[in-house]
């Protein structure tokens, strides 16, 4: 299959907090998996030597722009990047908890996978992976309709559903992701809203940091 990718996309404030536990995990678990990171608005930041770095700087307008943006950037830059090649695409405040084989990583992007929330019954952004250059063309075509300063949170979501009703979304599964807390079957932990700040969901998260 070529070069197996995992892409992640934050500011620098998030990268410093976040993303570099993540990498660190990953590199820890799947040493075999390229990663990138894109940062938007780079100061100073930790590199890693085993990591892809693309960066921009941009100045947004206003608090809910910016946010929408940091949210989505990743799909754009999947499609500038991997249109023609496989690619994972996940939230940089989760974790690698354990391994996986380029197997694994191959079955998984062979269609258009998504994790699903297991309560709320919708599709979550917080993991997409796909091998399919159609999807990431049509995903970067709705999310630069409109500027950038009219971009409101959640942008990457809305978007996420609206291509539902085109593609048939395969089921990443708690295998892939587990919100909250972990599981002994899955792959990767994330954190949301305010578990991020709760020791409760970070004792969990803090057992799997390298």
């Amino acid at each position: 299959m070529g070069v197996r990718t995992l892409l992640i996309g934050c500011d620098n404030a998030y990268y410093e907090d976040w993303a570099l536990p993540l990498l660190k995990s990953l590199n820890y678990f799947v040493p075999w998996l390229e990663l990138h990171v894109h940062i938007v608005n780079p100061d100073n930041y930790t590199p890693l030597d085993y990591v892809k770095y693309t960066t921009e700087h941009r100045i947004f307008s206003n608090n809910d722009a910016m946010t929408a943006y940091l949210q989505a950037v990743r799909f754009k830059v999947a499609y500038e990047e991997y249109s023609n090649q496989p690619v994972m695409i996940v939230d940089a405040d989760s974790i690698c908890t354990q391994a996986f084989t380029e197997q694994d990583y191959d079955q998984l992007v062979d269609e258009v996978t998504v994790l699903r929330h297991p309560k709320a019954d919708r599709w979550l952004a917080g993991l997409v992976a796909t091998n399919n250059a159609q999807f990431l063309q049509d995903y970067y075509d709705l999310l630069v309709a409109e500027p950038f300063d009219l971009w409101q949170y959640g942008r990457d979501q809305d978007i996420l559903k609206d291509l539902s009703k085109q593609y048939s979304y395969r089921s990443a599964g708690q295998h892939w992701m587990k919100i909250g807390k972990p599981s002994k079957e899955s792959v990767f932990l994330t954190l949301k809203g305010d578990q991020k700040t709760s020791g409760k969901y970070l004792q969990h998260y803090n057992n799997f940091r390298k």
